[in-house]
């Protein structure tokens, strides 16, 4: 099957899209590493490599672990406001 020439500017998107986010994921790296040093060790041990395993199916970084960006976002709000209960009390 040949693609015509609408679907080969999608893929030419897509592309792009891949490569912003793989950019994007760079600088989420640099700020968590920079800033939240911390949190930086178990991302870039789960979720950084999950992401770039999605992109570009680099398998050196499998398997895939069960923490994620949220865990970390999370995490992070819950050193600035508080764990539980604490963070909906103002």
């Amino acid at each position: 099957m040949t693609i015509n020439i609408d679907q080969k500017e999608q893929l030419e998107k897509l592309i792009q899209y891949r490569d912003s986010i793989q950019n994007m994921v760079a600088d989420m790296d640099t700020i968590i590493k920079q800033y939240f040093s911390a949190e930086y060790g178990v991302a870039h041990q789960h979720w950084i490599p999950q992401i770039l395993t999605a992109l570009y199916n680099d398998t050196n970084w499998l398997p895939r672990g069960q923490y994620s960006m949220q865990d970390t976002i999370d995490h992070i709000n819950d050193l600035e406001f508080g764990s539980g209960v604490k963070k909906y009390i103002k």
